[in-house]
């Protein structure tokens, strides 16, 4: 499996609006791809993604979204458990809520 990337900066944003990341994972093996499932670091962050097995040479959009109950600095992970041998897979997001 391939991630375009680990890690996404939210950068500076207002506290009361949403934010979202779009975290893009491929299938490069030969069997198919299956997320068994997936944790989040605090009850802010929480994950949509299609639950359905990935082909081989195809890719899955996962979103995080980040909702603050106050203005912080953010460092978030989310964790995704799957049948590849790098299992399990951390993401991250990070920002400042102000």
């Amino acid at each position: 499996m391939s991630i375009d990337k680990k890690m996404i900066d939210l950068g500076i944003f207002d506290w009361q609006k949403q934010q979202q990341a779009t975290f893009n994972l491929r299938n490069e093996g030969n069997q198919l791809l299956i997320i068994n499932g997936v944790t989040t670091s605090c009850g802010c962050v929480s994950t949509d993604y299609n639950h359905e097995p990935v082909r081989p040479g195809k890719s899955l959009t996962f979103q995080v979204s980040y909702k603050a109950d106050h203005a912080e600095h953010l460092d978030k992970t989310v964790t995704v458990y799957c049948n590849v041998s790098s299992s399990p897979i951390k993401l991250k997001i990070k920002g400042d809520a102000r």
